[in-house]
């Protein structure tokens, strides 16, 4: 048998990079945000073509970048189960070897 070597450190390190990256998804200006929140584009584009253009532009971004947070949320939550999952099998491991060691005593 083999041994295997996790490195749990390294999965809970990623998991804090993802909630950081996460956050700055989060956190990062649409195009409406930037254009004052006047509640339309043509007060600042002029132009209706252009408004509805920067407009489908924005939803979209707001929509991708919805996805890639979610995305990321996901991945962070399961490595940090992953991580979790090992230490717990780790310490139950630990725990019934001192218990056969005792009976063994």
């Amino acid at each position: 048998m083999g041994n295997i070597s996790v490195p749990v450190q390294d999965l809970k390190d990623t998991v804090k990079e993802l909630q950081n990256i996460g956050d700055l998804i989060g956190d990062s200006a649409t195009l409406y945000h930037v254009a004052g929140d006047s509640g339309d584009f043509k007060s600042v584009a002029g132009d209706s073509t252009l408004a509805d253009a920067l407009d489908a532009f924005d939803k979209a971004w707001v929509a991708g970048h919805e996805r890639v947070h979610d995305n990321v949320k996901t991945f962070a939550d399961n490595t940090d189960t992953i991580a979790e999952n090992f230490t717990q099998t780790d310490d139950e491991t630990i725990k019934s070897l001192d218990e056969e060691d005792k009976k063994d005593a």
